[in-house]
């Protein structure tokens, strides 16, 4: 049985567009750290949230229909709640760009989308190195 790698692909697709989106923020914005700060931690955000809805599905789908729809709307519901808190805490203590914080939590859509294109990165680059491997028999 092949691994599931749809949350990791899911994980570097943020990753990468987080990438773009700092390049971006650095070309158009001045106070780098600032709104770099406010970045990362929507990106870790997105990471934590995307995680979390992983658990959340296959927790559910080892429940029955009325307690699975509560298990997703508790998690949903936690979920939000954390993001609240963090972009609370940001802007509470001054620790980076509130508006950088929120674009930063959009990549996880964003993610969503590319999915399939990092997937068939994914599977080119395990197919190049398992031809590295097929002359190579010991």
């Amino acid at each position: 049985m092949k691994k599931n790698n749809i949350l990791i692909e899911l994980l570097v697709g943020i990753i990468a567009l987080g990438v773009i989106l700092q390049i971006v923020c650095i070309v158009v914005a001045k106070h780098h750290l600032y709104n770099a700060v406010g970045l990362w931690v929507g990106i870790g955000l997105a990471w934590f949230m995307a995680i979390h809805m992983k658990r959340t599905i296959e927790d559910s789908l080892d429940m029955d229909e009325e307690s699975a729809v509560k298990h997703a709307r508790n998690a949903y519901a936690l979920r939000t709640g954390v993001a609240v808190a963090v972009i609370a805490l940001v802007v509470l203590f001054k620790l980076g760009n509130p508006i950088t914080l929120v674009i930063g939590i959009f990549p996880l859509k964003g993610a969503a989308y590319l999915q399939p294109l990092i997937h068939k990165v994914f599977q080119w680059y395990e197919r190049k190195k398992d031809c590295k491997n097929c002359g190579k028999e010991e």
